[in-house]
């Protein structure tokens, strides 16, 4: 049971990512296309890993996971702070939320494996 809720909580994971980056890229302008490319590369990576979750556990999954989602924060950090009007404390809070955030996901991927 716990694995299912693990896979609908990283299933709705990468529609939040997704919504962020389109919104990022196409509405706000803010992400370059390489930052663009690059997150959608990412939340491939964590698809491909989580059916693979789903079948059966292996540690290398984790890693394709914790690379996936430490190049996310990356690419949404940069965004936050490339311009010369954005709040740095602010950003280094959400992206500190959103590294235990991920650190989370991960102990519990592990955890309901």
């Amino acid at each position: 049971m716990f694995r299912h809720l693990m896979i609908v909580y990283m299933g709705i994971y990468m529609l939040i990512v997704l919504g962020s980056a389109i919104y990022s890229f196409f509405k706000s302008k803010r992400m370059n296309g390489l930052g663009f490319s690059l997150c959608l590369l990412c939340l491939a990576v964590v698809g491909v890993s989580l059916v693979f979750y789903a079948q059966a556990y292996h540690p290398l999954q984790m890693v394709g996971f914790a690379l996936s989602f430490t190049l996310i924060s990356s690419i949404f950090f940069y965004n936050g702070v490339r311009d010369k009007t954005s709040k740095f404390n602010m950003v280094i809070t959400l992206s500190m939320i959103r590294l235990f955030l991920h650190l989370q996901l991960l102990f519990f991927l592990y955890l309901f494996r």
